[in-house]
This record gives C-alpha cells, sequence and structure tokens, in this order.
C-alpha cells in the first residue's frame, strides 16, 4: 500500500499501534500535544504517552520517511520535555521514530544530556510481535527495555 500522505501514514500505520499500546498498558495518550519551553523550543509532539507519572513514550511521525530527520526532530522533543518537566521521576526519556512500516528507538540521558539512538530497527508487520514488547516494557518498565 503505497501512503504519501503523512497524516495517512500516521492514522493508518501509527495510530493503530499506538492504540494497541494503550489497551495493553492502560497509558495516558496526549496526540498533537502542544508544548513550549521557549520562544525556540516548542512545537507539538505527535504522540505522548505516559503510565503515572514515572515512564513517558514519546512517538513522532518521520516526516518524508526520512528517519535521520525524524531523529533531530525526537531529540528536539525529548530535549523539550526534559526541560517542561519540573521533576522528573526518571533520569531516562525514552523516544521512537517511526515512518509507520519502521521503528526505532532513542534514550535521552537527562543527567548527562547525552542522546543514544538505538541500533535495532523494527519492521511492521514483521516484527510487530516484538515492537509491541519492547513498547510495552518501555512504558511498563522505563528505558531499560531497550537499552542496547
Amino acid at each position: 500500500m503505497a501512503l504519501t500522505s503523512e497524516l495517512a501514514k500516521r492514522e493508518i500505520l501509527i495510530s493503530p499501534v499506538v492504540t494497541e499500546l494503550i489497551r495493553f498498558t492502560q497509558a495516558e495518550l496526549r496526540i498533537e500535544y502542544p508544548l513550549k519551553v521557549s520562544n525556540y523550543l516548542q512545537g507539538s509532539l505527535d504522540y505522548l504517552l505516559r503510565m503515572g507519572s514515572s515512564h513517558a513514550l514519546i512517538v513522532i511521525e518521520a516526516k518524508r520517511d526520512d528517519v535521520e530527520s525524524g531523529f533531530t526532530q525526537l531529540l528536539a522533543e525529548l530535549v523539550a520535555v526534559d526541560q517542561w518537566e519540573k521533576a522528573p521521576q526518571s533520569t531516562l526519556l525514552v523516544g521512537a521514530v517511526s515512518t509507520g512500516n519502521l521503528w526505532q528507538f532513542g534514550i535521552l540521558n537527562r543527567t548527562t544530556k547525552q542522546f543514544t539512538q538505538g541500533l535495532n530497527a523494527y519492521l511492521v508487520p514483521n516484527d510487530l510481535d516484538a515492537l509491541m514488547r519492547v513498547l510495552v516494557s518501555v512504558l511498563k518498565d522505563g528505558a531499560n527495555a531497550i537499552k542496547e
């Protein structure tokens, strides 16, 4: 299926995975969540999922299927969330970049301000079970689920 519209990709490919994740975890979901830390650090998070006050997951759609630019966007969003939260419960923030067919993770260490891009990529539908296990683990157990 060739999906050319960014909205169509998000609604048809990414949203069902996020919806299933919420069903498994009962996580709180915010879509197109506006965030403004400063005039230079502002925008909307595609998806922000949170389990209580401890574990959060940001999911962004890689625009034009450009995963590298997606990671640049993800890093900016992780830094914004880090600065926005007054009293973070976790030292690590996790995010995922998705084209809809491909998912890859990144972690921001809030203490050292170091960003690590995950080595593993998950292809949907082939790796859907493994992807769901990682997503559920991130929300329930934090970043340890994807440390590589």
